[in-house]
């Protein structure tokens, strides 16, 4: 028996729309998997730049643009939704077509490679999908579909059976709201052949240390633990409520082994601030499940963060850098996946702090092919400070140290040798008058 999916039925519209108006193209399922070994898609997207006709090269091509369209999804979906796969929409059967059926496997293999290559996005749930990715084949003709699975797991990609089925509202989502705070310094390495640092680097290792904290730290709901083969939905019925609230704490060591030393590095990164945890969960997810998005989508979160700023960077090889820098990571704003309908699940995106609301517009229409207005964004779920120039910490007045003892009291009182001196005019002025009216 393969694996089940249900799917939304304004997915199907979406499908059939575009086997009007494309005809032939290809796109990203994206939904939330399950431990039980069935599937929920709540969106399709379709893949820009892809040809009926395509040579060896082109293949190539367009794999690289669909792993890349793949991975920015990626960045814009909370924590428990991932690319479970793709569709092909096409005249001809893509399991009966031996150079179509090729090309989607290699597409699917590209986009592994680039999940693998990006680890603390997130991009993949291997305990749930065991490297299988879903191939929905969708009749530009008769208007019926076929789903199978493509296991990755060897060397030479397998087809196997799966059942797919189109439900109009197929599961009530429940969302769990976590702000995580981190306020932590870590090391700062540096190029071994160069004098400044590796921002991403740098950036990417503390993403990395939060992820190992994260992935054994303890989630209590509404103050306690929860049996992990627990689902929500029971729990919530039981409660009579219809939310939770979850808390987040980190582990800490309490004793110091042998092997613990003190390092000299070259600088250090104080890492603070708070990320806004907005994830969505069907039905039947059990607590265990529920832990495992918050964790994922608290790390996507903050390396989505890390890439975008590091891609917004202008800095060349040249360039010295100052003994403080200030790396403020954009902020994240919440957009519905439909705008009408009443469907509660939300995608996100960032926003660094000089670009306007409606920026993110775009980008949102061209890799999630949602039309979004600006009334439809949240964009005042994290609000950044704002920093004035005069009162940034500068160079001089955090590594200037002065160089005289004698000019660092000059202009300074002395306030207990004053208090003293006071205290003895007081005293002698008391005793005079004493003596005067004697």
């Amino acid at each position: 028996m393969g694996r089940s999916v249900l799917c939304e039925s304004f997915v199907e519209d979406y499908l059939r729309q575009l086997s009007r108006k494309a005809g032939v193209c290809m796109g990203l399922l994206i939904g939330q998997p399950s431990a039980g070994g069935k599937d929920y898609i709540v969106h399709a997207s379709r893949i820009t730049g892809q040809d009926e006709e395509e040579s060896d090269e082109s293949q190539k091509l367009n794999a690289t643009v669909a792993s890349q369209q793949a991975l920015d999804a990626t960045r814009m979906l909370p924590g428990g939704m991932y690319v479970m796969g793709i569709f092909v929409i096409h005249p001809k059967n893509v399991f009966q077509e031996p150079t179509l059926l090729a090309s989607v496997k290699f597409i699917l293999m590209s986009m592994k490679a680039t999940f693998d290559a990006n680890p603390l996005l997130m991009g993949t749930c291997e305990e749930f999908v065991k490297s299988e990715q879903l191939v929905l084949y969708y009749s530009s003709s008769s208007k019926t579909q076929m789903c199978k699975t493509v296991s990755l797991a060897a060397e030479n990609p397998t087809v196997l059976p799966c059942e797919w089925k189109f439900v109009e509202r197929l599961t009530t989502w429940h969302k769990l709201n976590v702000f995580f705070e981190t306020d932590d310094v870590y090391p700062l390495k540096q190029k071994s052949d160069q004098d400044h640092q590796d921002t991403e680097a740098n950036l990417t290792e503390c993403a990395r240390k939060l992820k190992d904290q994260l992935m054994n730290a303890k989630i209590l709901f509404d103050g306690a633990p929860k049996l992990a083969s627990d689902t929500v939905e029971g729990v919530l019925t039981m409660k009579n409520q219809d939310k939770f609230l979850a808390n987040v704490y980190l582990p800490m060591c309490t004793e110091l082994s042998l092997d613990d030393r003190i390092e000299h590095f070259e600088g250090t990164s104080k890492f603070d601030g708070i990320i806004s945890s907005q994830i969505y969960i069907h039905s039947r997810c059990t607590f265990n499940e529920a832990e495992r998005f918050i964790v994922a989508d608290i790390v996507r979160s903050l390396m989505s963060r890390i890439q975008i700023h590091c891609d917004s960077l202008v800095q060349t090889e040249d360039t010295t850098q100052d003994k403080i820098t200030l790396n403020e990571l954009p902020r994240r704003i919440y957009f519905p996946v439909r705008s009408q309908g009443g469907f509660p699940v939300q995608f996100s995106d960032y926003l660094f702090p000089e670009e306007s609301v409606d920026t993110p517009l775009g980008r949102i229409k061209e890799i999630l092919d949602i039309s979004v207005t600006v009334r439809d964004l949240n964009s005042k779920v994290e609000l950044v400070p704002v920093v004035k120039e005069d009162e940034r910490p500068t160079e001089e007045t955090v590594w200037q140290r002065p160089t005289n003892k004698e000019d660092d009291f000059e202009g300074k009182l002395n306030l207990p040798v004053v208090g003293g001196l006071i205290t003895v005019i007081v005293l002698l002025i008391a005793l005079l008058v004493y003596y005067l009216m004697k």
